[in-house]
Formats: C-alpha cells, sequence, structure tokens
C-alpha cells in the first residue's frame, strides 16, 4: 500500500494509491490531502488500486469534505473490486468518475 501525490504541468493534482486501500493508509492519505490546493482539481487515480474497503470510502468523504467542492475531484482509473464497492456505494455518481471496465 502506498498513497502518494503531485501536481502535474496543468496544475491538477493527482493522488495515487497502490495496492490495498484500507484503514491501514488512513495516515498516509490524510498526510496526502493536507498538501492539496483547494482551488484546484483533484484526480484519485485507482489505477493500481487492488482492494478498497469501507474505511477507505469514508477517507474519500473526507477528501471531499477538505476541498469543499465535489466537482473538483475524479475518481480515475476504477476497474475490478474496487470499481464494484465504489458502484454499490454509489461513489460514481457522488463524484466524478471515470471506469476502466
Amino acid at each position: 500500500m502506498s498513497v502518494t501525490s503531485n501536481t502535474d504541468q496543468y496544475g491538477i493534482q493527482h493522488v495515487m494509491i497502490s495496492g490495498r486501500f484500507d484503514f491501514s493508509c488512513h495516515r498516509d492519505f490524510r498526510a496526502a490531502i493536507a498538501t492539496l490546493n483547494k482551488a484546484s482539481k483533484v484526480v484519485v487515480d485507482f489505477g493500481t488500486t487492488t482492494y478498497i474497503d469501507s474505511a477507505a470510502l469514508g477517507m474519500l468523504l473526507l477528501l471531499r469534505d477538505y476541498m469543499g467542492d465535489v466537482r473538483s475531484i475524479r475518481l480515475a482509473n476504477c476497474k475490478g473490486q474496487p470499481d464494484q464497492v465504489l458502484r454499490i456505494a454509489n461513489f460514481h455518481r457522488l463524484f466524478g468518475y471515470d471506469s476502466t471496465a
């Protein structure tokens, strides 16, 4: 599991989550979102995420609260188990959403 963040040349902030996205990522995820500029767009990249649970859903809601504008957040490269969980929880309707399935 790892959570990293960076900003691309267009000013879009990317949060990449690798492996399992569960409660063990909480500290790293909060540290990553604390560095985000609230005025910019954010892409949470699930391209290398293999598993998410309810704690991950809660962390995404923390991100939404932190950013203040859900329209500025996109969940990208959702596939497999993470895509299924996000859809069951209707997060594909709460956030911008890109599925690779």
